[in-house]
Formats: structure tokens, C-alpha cells, sequence
């Protein structure tokens, strides 16, 4: 990547001649790193190689202490990324033991991974094996105590109570919209330990006797509570009331949840922000924001919900100036079970963008929207997904922005990518489904913006992109933000984007 001298922070070496920034980055169907696990022991000063059986091109994805000194778990999983090994490994002997092979349709699911935890002599596992992400304990031998869960997804694994055998957890069993905090007695009796409907999660004490409770839905600030282990309220620490006040000073709109059904039959979740000042006779314009990658959630009934988070303060400020925004999660996005979030495998951006155009035409329908000025942003790979939608055939979009989007998913690291793509050279259609093989189909005035400096989503996928649009004899808008990475932040930078994103919207839209 090339630096140059910049501005807060300024790099003075790179005054006259640009510099570079260098590192190790795999992309998709390249080699990766070869790894390997090794213990060092502090007495007799001694480093060994850990026996521990993975493929050429396999990843160790996480190295976990347990309570015995002398029994370490090691990760594996296979390049496909559709079946993780735990081996119980010696640091001493070396000597690794299988404990679990968790094998699944298409790929194991990286926010599984991330939340098993190691209780005591036991195994938590989260796995979507049964079509949803269920919960199933083992012991540290790998057999298979119970199972805990049902036709939902649990969310959050809290910890396991070694004393009672209970287990606590978060899941959408509401439905994909909402999370409440469970325990799971060793009997299979399930309890909900909070009680309002929104977005609830939890922090217990390290003997499970207690929890603070934090709760919020899409108008109201973070509430949190300290519970007993039962849920019963104890004590409110802090419910933002000043917030709420500042809230309404400052003119917040109301989020308003909805539902469709699209023309494939598909029911999509999404909310709503209408203006303050809202005249059912009139039509307005729409801005939908997505972000729209595996597993994700932008439609959720909480505080954080909105393109930038902060209660939607950015999408009421656009409200504010006569839009109405929307955000509607489609296909490949998560809470509602194994099928709906992998049936973009290894295709993923055509259903998504599908998704988001039946929205617009859906919205068309509305008789206080005007279908001819609807505009679509996103950052990422909602900025991938604004690229898709908008040349995806049927032109419903008037205007797009598109931030630090990826444009061809071979520029992108191998891990991320191939876990829904596989490889180049195994799914070539897969990866020719992108918008630079789309370019000439680009319908809607359109708005690019990168930083020089991603290390995450590369400038050469913005390179690349615009130079497809030219040669489509495309007319667009670009901006390139000096030494910035994937945030796009830094000094007046963020406050300039979102500002050029508004302005873009008001010339394009009105």
C-alpha cells in the first residue's frame, strides 16, 4: 500500500517521495501461511513441536488453556472450512488426542468457533449441525452430555455453572429480531431470565449468582439492571435518562418495524424511519442502508440498529431532511437458522442484491413512497451489496453510495472469502458474479469512496471498479481518502464522508 505525508496524523518522512506499507496478506486461492503449535517450557528452557495432525493448508483458528496444566486444546480446521478438530494436546509430551470432530454442510460458522468455551471438565459447543445454532455440551474426554436448544439460534454462550449444571445463554427464540438471556437447568428445563422483548445480553458473576442485564430496543438507550440468577431485578444501575431527554431535543425519529414478502416468496425482516413531520398524502424519497454479508444483522430491535450505530442518530438526521430510511436484512444474513444464512453459498451478492431490489419494489407499492427516487448505501460488504444491487438488471435504484466496497472477491483475504466461495479455481462462476462483471449493467447515479490506505478491502478493488466503469462509458463520483484504512477515519475524515454521503442523497434524490 502506498503512504503519503497526510494530515492528523502526519507522516513527515513521506513529505516528498510516497512511502510503502508492506505485510502478509493471502488472498483467495493463494497459499497461506503453513502453521504449526509449539510449547516452550520455562524450566528446562526447551521448545517442542506439538504433534498435533493438520492439513498442508489447514488453520489452527484458536490455542485454549483449560484447568489441567497438562492438557491444552488446539483448533484445526480444513481449508473448506467445513469441519473443525479440538485435539487435547500434552505441552510436555507432545502428544495430541482427539476430543471432538465437528463436521457440517458448507462451513462451520465463525461466530461458533469463537464462542466455545472450556468450563471445568467441560465442553461447550455451539453448532448449527440440526439447522440451527444449538448448544451441546461435552465432557473433556468428547463425549456428549446433552443438548441445548431447539428450532432457534443461540447467540451467546455465557458460561456453565459447574456446581448445578446450569447453563446460560442468548438466543433468538422471539424470532431473528430480538435476544433474550436463558438458563438451561441439567434437568433440560429452559428458563427466560429477562423479560422484555428487544435486545437483551449479560454479564454474570463468576459464581452465577448474579448478572447485569443490559437491554435496549430500537427507540430506547441502553438500560442496565442487576439481576439474581433467576432475573429478578435487584437494582438499576443506569437507564440513560438524560439520553432520552437529549433524544427528543434533538428530534430522533421512531424506528418502526416491518415484514414482506417478496415475489420468490421470501419473508424479509426491516425497520423504517419516517420524517418527524410525516404527511401520509405526500411521497418521499427512500435511502435503504444494508450491510447484507453471512450471518450479519442490521435489522435488529435494538439501540444499535441503524447505519451507524448510536441509536440511528445518522439515520435521523437524514430523516430530518425529508427521506425516509429503511433497512431490510435479505437473504445470507443471520438469526434465522442454518438454511436462510447459507443459501448464498458460494454465490454470495446474487441473492443479497435480489433482496434488496424486491425491497425497493415493495416500498414502491407504498403510497407515500416515490418509487422513482429510491437511493441505496452501504460500507463494505454493503458497499459490495450497493454495487450488486444496482446493476443487478431491474433499475429501481436512482442513486447508490458505495463505500469501501470489495468488487471482485479474488482480491479478498482467503480465510474470509473462501469460507463461502471456496476457491477461484473450484467456483469459477461463483467468483464471475461480481460488479465489475457488472459494470455495464450499473443503473443510478453513483458515489465511490475508499481510502488509500485499506488494508482490509484493498484500493485495488476501487482501482479496478472504476476502470470497469469507465471502459462501460459509466458516469460516476469517487473519492479517495488520503492514508485511511477500512474505518475511513481520522481528524475531520468521518464527519466529511457521511457529510458527502448526505449531500450526494440531496442532490440525486430531490
Amino acid at each position: 500500500l502506498q503512504m503519503y505525508k497526510g494530515m492528523r496524523p502526519e507522516h513527515s518522512e513521506y513529505t516528498d517521495y510516497p512511502g510503502f506499507y508492506s505485510y502478509k496478506y493471502p488472498k483467495a486461492g493463494q497459499d497461506n501461511s503453513v502453521v504449526t503449535a509449539w510449547s516452550y517450557d520455562i524450566k528446562s528452557r526447551k521448545t517442542l513441536r506439538l504433534n498435533v495432525p493438520i492439513d498442508a493448508d489447514g488453520y489452527m483458528p484458536r490455542i485454549k488453556s483449560t484447568v489441567d496444566p497438562n492438557r491444552i486444546v488446539v483448533y484445526t480446521m480444513n481449508r473448506h472450512q467445513d469441519q473443525l478438530c479440538l485435539y487435547a494436546v500434552n505441552p510436555r509430551t507432545t502428544v495430541a488426542q482427539l476430543l471432538i470432530k465437528e463436521s457440517v454442510p458448507k462451513y462451520v460458522q465463525e461466530s461458533a468457533v469463537e464462542a466455545i468455551k472450556f468450563v471445568g471438565n467441560n465442553i461447550l459447543l455451539p453448532s448449527d449441525r440440526s439447522g440451527y445454532m444449538n448448544l451441546y455440551v461435552y465432557n473433556m474426554n468428547g463425549k456428549l452430555q446433552r443438548t441445548i436448544g431447539g428450532k432457534y439460534d443461540i447467540t451467546e454462550v455465557y458460561g456453565f455453572d459447574a456446581k448445578t449444571g446450569d447453563v446460560y445463554y442468548q438466543a433468538a427464540a422471539l424470532g431473528a429480531t430480538d435476544r433474550q438471556v436463558y438458563v438451561s437447568h441439567k434437568n433440560g428445563k429452559i428458563e427466560r431470565l429477562t423479560d422484555a422483548e428487544g435486545w437483551n445480553s449479560a454479564l454474570f458473576s463468576g459464581d452465577y449468582q448474579y448478572f447485569i442485564n443490559t437491554w435496549s430496543d430500537y427507540n430506547t438507550p441502553y438500560v442496565y439492571t442487576t439481576r439474581t440468577r433467576a432475573g429478578k431485578v435487584i437494582s438499576t444501575l443506569q437507564d440513560n435518562r438524560e439520553l432520552r431527554q437529549t433524544i427528543k431535543d434533538y428530534g430522533f425519529c421512531k424506528r418502526e418495524a416491518f415484514s414482506f414478502t417478496t415475489s420468490e416468496g421470501v419473508t424479509l425482516n426491516g425497520w423504517m424511519l419516517r420524517p418527524l413531520n410525516f404527511d401520509a398524502s405526500k411521497r418521499y424519497p427512500v435511502i435503504m442502508h444494508q450491510y447484507s454479508g453471512p450471518g450479519s444483522q442490521q435489522v435488529k430491535n435494538a439501540w444499535s440498529a441503524g447505519s451507524m450505530g448510536q441509536g440511528g442518530a445518522y439515520d435521523s438526521y437524514l430523516a430530518q431532511q425529508g427521506f425516509i430510511v429503511v433497512s431490510v436484512d435479505g437473504r445470507g444474513t443471520g438469526g434465522r437458522g442454518a438454511e436462510f444464512e447459507k443459501c448464498t453459498y458460494l454465490n454470495i451478492g446474487d441473492l443479497e442484491s435480489r433482496d434488496q431490489v424486491e425491497t425497493a419494489l415493495y416500498l414502491g407499492t407504498l403510497p407515500y413512497v416515490d418509487k422513482d427516487c429510491i437511493g441505496i448505501w452501504g460500507w463494505s460488504y454493503g458497499g459490495f451489496n450497493t454495487l450488486m444491487s444496482m446493476s443487478e438488471g431491474r433499475p429501481v435504484f436512482r442513486a447508490g453510495v458505495s463505500i469501501a466496497p470489495p468488487t471482485n472477491w479474488r482480491f479478498y483475504d482467503s480465510i474470509y472469502t473462501e469460507r463461502y466461495m471456496r476457491t477461484p479455481k473450484e467456483n469459477p462462476d461463483g467468483y464471475a458474479t461480481n460488479p465489475i462483471e457488472r459494470a455495464s449493467k450499473l443503473h443510478g447515479a453513483l458515489l465511490l469512496c475508499h481510502g488509500t490506505a485499506d488494508d482490509n478491502v484493498h484500493p485495488q478493488n476501487m482501482y479496478e471498479y472504476s476502470e470497469a466503469l469507465v471502459q462501460a462509458d459509466k458516469d460516476f463520483r469517487e473519492l479517495l481518502y488520503t492514508n485511511r484504512n477500512h474505518g475511513i477515519y481520522g481528524g475531520n475524515t468521518r464527519n466529511h464522508l457521511l457529510r458527502q454521503v448526505a449531500q450526494f442523497f440531496m442532490t440525486e434524490l430531490k
